[in-house]
């Protein structure tokens, strides 16, 4: 199996989540990935298992990218193979950028682990290396408090 198509899944997946994500298109966004949903940051790692929970973690990394002034995305494959017939390892760097076309912080990587189901190609893991955000590593891990009262 040629990497280049590896390469080609990792960036359609890139562009459609990252389109989704600037336009607010949770569905859009969802049909990219699998559930359950593994997401890790170097403050932790949590597996998400429903739809509703999946969509507030979306929400709270779109309020974040919203005050941080983050108006678009430059997210490049570094790196996307095939690790069987139906499992791609992707590694990518995504920068965030403001409306001046600067970096709204420092540039990160992430790992991917996309598979095959059926005819479709989902992300069902990621890995994000971001080291010197806090606030965004926050949101990626936020999850919804059922015991509150208020939702």
């Amino acid at each position: 199996m040629q990497n280049s198509a590896a390469e080609s899944i990792a960036e359609e997946l890139l562009y459609i989540t990252g389109k989704a994500l600037l336009e607010a298109d949770f569905q859009m966004f969802s049909e990219c990935f699998r559930l359950p949903q593994m997401m890790e940051t170097v403050d932790g790692r949590r597996l998400i298992t429903t739809e509703a929970e999946f969509q507030y973690t979306f929400n709270s990394v779109r309020r974040h990218l919203h005050d941080c002034g983050v108006v678009d995305f430059a997210r490049t494959v570094v790196s996307a193979k095939f690790l069987d017939a139906d499992t791609i390892g992707s590694t990518h760097v995504s920068s965030l950028l403001g409306a001046n076309g600067q970096e709204q912080a420092q540039p990160y990587p992430v790992y991917s682990v996309i598979r095959r189901h059926g005819n479709t190609w989902r992300i069902v893991s990621s890995l994000y290396a971001i080291l010197d955000n806090p606030a965004y590593n926050e949101a990626l891990m936020a999850k919804p408090d059922y015991s509150s009262t208020e939702q």
